[in-house]
């Protein structure tokens, strides 16, 4: 496991909590977490997409394809950069 998905305790998070620390993690980055509230279809999987802030380019996701694990990663993998 990596550390975004345990505590500093070692307990595992819940699914709540990793959208938040996902959303506060890609604050901190530049990037925003955007969840579909619409119902799934063709051009809706009904995940998450992840955003750049300034340009609002899709980097991550589109059709709300990732999911918080892969965008977890994704930023992870951007903050060792």
């Amino acid at each position: 496991m990596t550390d975004w998905q345990t505590y500093g305790n070692g307990n595992p998070r819940e699914t709540w909590n990793l959208e938040r620390l996902a959303r506060h993690r890609a604050a901190k980055l530049g990037y925003r977490v955007h969840r579909s509230r619409r119902r799934k279809g063709r051009d809706n999987a009904g995940d998450f997409m992840l955003l750049h802030k300034v340009s609002s380019t899709v980097l991550l996701g589109a059709g709300y394809t990732a999911t918080l694990d892969m965008i977890l990663e994704f930023m992870e993998r951007e903050r060792m950069q």
